[in-house]
């Protein structure tokens, strides 16, 4: 009787640990943040970039202008590997008066975890997935980062020395007259020496994509006599963009 108490008492605690170390289900998953990069045909937003000219050989040193941004997902194809594009449809225009003419067509794709965006023959890699803080990448590696870009006649290489880091993941922000629950920010380029700064920051919200943008692609010889000044008041070629969202579906 006492060696069947002892089975049924050991029984008992094997049952009990058992039960203590079974595991159970994890529910939990990451949210690999393609919301931040959303694709779907008819999908449009609206933009106004503000953009200030350093022109050395022109009438005036610096210009701005105003131009508003139509970008359109009107359709899907597909690459030579069978990935899924989504055709955009750019548009620009002086006034919000004026009809909209379209300037170019360019893609957008998400591929091995990425999100891809093909414009003016350059590939960009905007977003890694899972977007994660202090997340880097090298979202040019597609072209040579010495490629001469011609701005009002001056040359420059714009995309030297970028390197994307993201910054800030699902944080709120207001930009312009928009309360976004959750943006993410990507740092696409902060280089800066005697004679160049770029410096690029793109930010997304979740379920709309791009809102804002910021570039400064500046030049400049003048080194000694410019000690301490800003670089809006030392460049001599170059931009300064800031892209701002107006309107979305």
């Amino acid at each position: 009787m006492k060696n069947l108490f002892t089975l049924i008492s050991l029984s008992l605690i094997a049952a009990f640990f058992l039960g203590a170390c079974k595991q159970t289900p994890d529910d939990y998953s990451i949210d690999p943040g393609l919301e931040y990069f959303p694709l779907e045909v008819g999908k449009f937003i609206v933009y106004e970039v503000d953009s200030t000219i350093f022109d050395p050989n022109g009438d005036s040193m610096i210009f701005s202008s105003k131009t508003f941004v139509k970008e359109e997902i009107i359709d899907t194809l597909s690459d030579n590997n069978d990935n899924l594009l989504y055709k955009i449809e750019h548009f620009e225009r002086a006034a919000d008066s004026l009809p909209w003419v379209i300037k170019k067509v360019l893609t957008e794709s998400i591929q091995d975890n990425q999100g891809i965006r093909t414009e003016d023959n350059l590939r960009f890699i905007k977003l890694t997935f899972p977007v994660k803080k202090s997340t880097t990448w090298d979202g040019n590696i597609h072209f040579n980062d010495g490629l001469i870009v011609t701005v009002e006649g001056e040359t420059l290489e714009m995309f030297k020395g970028w390197k994307y880091r993201v910054t800030q993941v699902n944080e709120p922000l207001t930009i312009g007259s928009f309360q976004f629950d959750e943006t993410t920010t990507v740092e696409e380029a902060n280089n800066e020496n005697l004679i160049e700064l770029r410096r690029s920051t793109a930010i997304y919200s979740k379920g709309i994509g791009l809102v804002y943008r910021e570039l400064w692609i500046l030049d400049t010889q003048c080194i000694d006599d410019c000690i301490g000044k800003p670089w809006e008041e030392k460049a001599e070629k170059g931009f300064i963009l800031k892209q701002t969202i107006l309107n979305h579906n």
